[in-house]
């Protein structure tokens, strides 16, 4: 039997009615073999409890396969044989053990008056490997030359074949080939958008430095500032500088960058916290940029001391980024407008008032040098303290 990708949760067959179970039974065994009858016994009741019985058409050679000369064979290919008798039984219960299913087989096949050529069990439960022994067992005791057993992994498996989604929506409300188109729409539309994104921001394989306006399209006080206060600690737009096309299906932002000095040998590393070097020069208001970027007016300071002080194979410099997906990027405008002329993203803001995915950052030490690009995570590396207190003041 084929297998399916499991794209959805296991099926709740125990939610459907007896008789709603048996019809779905009936219209999956329709493709089980070459029917000449199919009949639903069980809703009528009275049939020795077998809830579907249905006769095989016995395969007959076509008149390709037949010889022009062989008259007697033509004429027997107008004969519709009698076909061969199934039995199916349906079983809505959650388990069912091996010494129920001899139970179950016996009932069914003993007091028949005909014999049945085939003998298929569907029950909503999974059987075990002694469960599906004595099924055969039993079965072999009545003569039976074919016969199947579905557990409710084969029911499931049949549902989610395409020819079958009809009925996994009818039952179940689900359509896997509605979700593919979906997932069709949605890929196309994510790559269009990496396109877009990779022709505004630069390449996917270089670092990006491009100062990019982030904000909620839902903000209707853009682009004036009410309250500079309450602007600063939860800003619906500002320049965020991006960082890359990091990871797959995001983008990724520098939200903090610091003064740093690091041990690439060691991996020891120190951070001077108190400006932040991340945040771009833009057409904010002074006092706003001011208190996002350098609060304490300390940025001369350190970055002196950086300079003159950190040997210059030990000069670095702590990144924090925080990333935001794909899916949250409601559109791309790389015109901007008279207030803020580089590029914009329109962005779905989280609830806590940021652009960014919540629990989701990268910290790092950066180092560029004439060999190259170093880069160390702070998890894999141990903070000392280098830099002096007084600087620190």
């Amino acid at each position: 039997m084929a297998q399916a990708t499991r794209t959805v949760n296991p099926l709740h067959f125990e939610d459907l009615e007896p008789h709603r179970f048996e019809d779905l039974v009936r219209q999956l065994i329709y493709d089980y073999r070459p029917w000449k009858t199919l009949e639903a016994t069980g809703r009528a009741g009275g049939d020795e409890g077998v809830d579907i019985r249905a006769v095989e058409r016995m395969s007959l050679p076509s008149s390709d396969e037949i010889a022009p000369h062989d008259e007697a064979l033509a004429v027997t290919e107008e004969i519709e044989p009698g076909g061969r008798l199934w039995i199916i039984q349906c079983k809505r219960e959650l388990q069912i053990g091996p010494s129920k299913i001899r139970g179950i087989v016996a009932d069914n096949l003993s007091g028949l008056a005909d014999k049945p050529y085939g003998y298929v069990l569907v029950a909503a439960c999974n059987f075990s490997k002694k469960a599906r022994d004595a099924f055969r067992e039993e079965v072999l005791k009545y003569g039976v030359e074919e016969f199947d057993l579905w557990g409710k992994e084969e029911v499931e498996d049949q549902l989610y074949l395409p020819k079958n989604d009809h009925l996994l929506f009818a039952y179940f409300g689900i359509s896997l080939q509605v979700r593919r188109r979906s997932l069709k729409t949605e890929t196309r539309a994510r790559l269009s958008l990496k396109k877009r994104l990779t022709d505004v921001l630069g390449a996917i394989d270089i670092p990006g430095h491009e100062s990019v306006l982030i904000r909620d399209p839902r903000d209707e006080q853009y682009p004036y500032i009410k309250a500079s206060e309450d602007f600063v600690k939860a800003p619906r737009w500002r320049y965020w500088r991006f960082y890359g096309h990091e990871p797959p299906d995001h983008l990724a932002f520098v939200y903090k960058q610091h003064f740093a000095y690091v041990n690439l040998e060691t991996k020891e590393y120190d951070i001077l916290p108190g400006c932040d070097e991340g945040v771009p020069q833009s057409y904010m208001p002074e006092e706003i940029e001011n208190a996002w970027r350098d609060p304490k007016n300390l940025a001369g300071k350190y970055r002196e001391y950086w300079w003159n002080k950190v040997p210059e194979e030990n000069r670095a410099e702590y990144i924090e980024v925080r990333i935001i997906p794909y899916e949250r990027i409601i559109a791309v405008d790389d015109i901007g407008d008279k207030y803020y002329r580089k590029p914009h993203l329109l962005v779905e803001y989280e609830n806590d008032g940021q652009p960014f995915k919540r629990h989701a950052k990268g910290q790092f030490i950066e180092q560029f040098r004439a060999t190259g690009r170093n880069i160390l995570d702070t998890c894999d590396c141990k903070r000392i303290s280098y830099f002096p207190d007084e600087i620190l003041k």
